[in-house]
């Protein structure tokens, strides 16, 4: 086996084997990224690793601003997220959707 075979083969191990270790109960899981899109059931998130994952909005999800409450309404396209989902099982559900500061703009 030659060293670029090897290297495909353990990427490819450690990147079916991280997704099983990601979603292990005892902590809460978040997922960091930015709101590519949002409608009345879902946002989607993409991640620093590029993967965008749509994460189910319910009823019972909290959006805030710092301190402040904020409204579902607020999540728009562009917008830095920390999204908790709890223990990450599918599907994902958004428990808090932690919005990041107003560009400057849009604070005057």
């Amino acid at each position: 086996m030659n060293r670029r075979t090897a290297v495909i083969l353990g990427v490819a191990l450690l990147a079916l084997t991280a997704r099983a270790a990601w979603a292990h109960d005892g902590h809460i899981h978040t997922i960091m990224g930015t709101v590519m899109g949002r409608d009345a059931q879902a946002v989607q998130v993409k991640t620093p690793g590029g993967e965008t994952l749509s994460i189910a909005i319910t009823d019972k999800t909290k959006v805030v601003r710092g301190k402040q409450k904020a409204a579902v309404a607020d999540v728009q396209k562009g917008s830095r997220v920390v999204v908790d989902i709890g223990n990450g099982e599918d599907p994902l559900i958004a428990n808090e959707i932690r919005l990041g500061p107003l560009p400057i703009a849009a604070k005057k």
